[in-house]
């Protein structure tokens, strides 16, 4: 599955993977179980899940509805490969 990440606002305890799932209408096989929900700034109550890049228009839909899309630091994200640039500099 192709994913990107989702950065939203959560106040309370650390939510569950099954109440981000519920709370954003996502199937099972949207989000991604083995990254988890990951707590990103505990001060602005910031949480991250990877979930299917088709469920993105959903859940954009929802957080525009909530009046949550005008917020810079909640949506969805691009989740680019990360990697070495280029070959290795063995020498040292």
């Amino acid at each position: 599955m192709a994913t990107v990440m989702f950065q939203f606002r959560h106040t309370g305890k650390s939510p569950s993977l099954d109440e981000v799932r519920k709370e954003f209408g996502l199937a099972v096989g949207e989000i991604d179980s083995a990254f988890g929900v990951i707590q990103t700034d505990s001060a602005e109550h910031l949480y991250t899940v990877l979930v299917d890049e088709k469920a993105a228009k959903r859940i954009q839909s929802k957080l525009s509805e909530r009046g949550a899309d005008k917020d810079p630091a909640v949506g969805v994200f691009s989740n680019p490969p990360i990697g070495p640039f280029g070959k290795p500099d063995v020498t040292m």
